[in-house]
């Protein structure tokens, strides 16, 4: 079995604490079949570009195809993940979860929807009471999505998440029509709408015929760099406390006062 691991990303510069991150992934030793034994596993990494988010995503599962890879993991190049996310990955994904994913803080805040600042966001859909889908249309869906909440369990059915971190089989890829990945605009400002990936995994189960899941436990840090003013002195206050935030920030000498990078 084959794990191609996907980073759509063009610029020539890419965020040196994701490379930390990515060299200390720990790689499966193995990936149950589609009889559910146990093959040896091979991981290799790809990078997408191109000139828009799509035709990054697009490139990088092509390279991840024509490797022969079985099972495809897109991961954001802005991110810090933690060393053991691709095994937790392939273990929900034996478990039966088609197609897993995990949670990423947003970088800003939709004030359309109920979520907070920098929220880590994926939405499910009410659901019939045999399990299926109450809709077909993904613009029918607007109104009436329920933000995941955590609290509510470690492994969620979802029907919308970003592609932050995303695995799907090969299969299930190669079941939706070309072009995988698409931009969408807005015909009137000509702005690009952020939703290519969220329509992908909508079309992942409305054409492939597989289940969206989110393992909410695995913890991903989306990186960002922002203006720091005088109002930060007061929303992170509980840096001051030992164990709490960034300790690349706020260092603590031998459980002294913090020393401030």
């Amino acid at each position: 079995m084959k794990l191609a691991v996907c980073t759509p990303w063009a610029s020539p510069f890419i965020w040196t604490r994701y490379v930390d991150a990515m060299l200390d992934l720990q790689h499966p030793s193995s990936i149950n079949n589609p009889l559910g034994q146990p093959e040896a596993a091979e991981t290799r990494f790809f990078r997408g570009a191109g000139w828009c988010p799509a035709r990054r995503h697009i490139e990088a599962c092509e390279k991840a195809v024509g490797w022969g890879a079985d099972l495809i993991c897109i991961v954001g190049a802005d991110q810090i993940h933690p060393s053991n996310m691709l095994l937790r990955l392939v273990e929900r994904w034996n478990e039966g979860c088609e197609v897993i994913s995990a949670l990423i803080p947003t970088r800003g805040y939709i004030s359309t929807t109920s979520m907070k600042p920098f929220q880590p966001m994926a939405y499910r859909l009410p659901y019939s009471g045999n399990g299926d889908l109450k809709i077909q249309q993904i613009d029918d869906a607007e109104k009436i999505v329920e933000l995941i909440d955590p609290a509510d369990g470690e492994v969620q059915r979802i029907n919308f998440i970003g592609s932050g971190v995303l695995m799907f089989h090969r299969d299930h890829l190669l079941a939706l029509e070309r072009p995988w990945f698409y931009e969408t605009v807005d015909q009137k400002t000509q702005g690009r709408l952020a939703c290519m990936d969220t329509k992908f995994v909508w079309r992942l189960q409305v054409e492939a015929g597989a289940q969206v899941w989110v393992d909410t436990t695995i913890q991903v840090r989306h990186l960002h760099a922002m203006e720091i003013d005088e109002t930060f002195q007061d929303r992170f206050l509980d840096w001051r406390e030992s164990g709490k935030g960034d300790p690349a920030i706020c260092v603590y000498k031998n459980g002294g006062e913090p020393t401030h990078a």
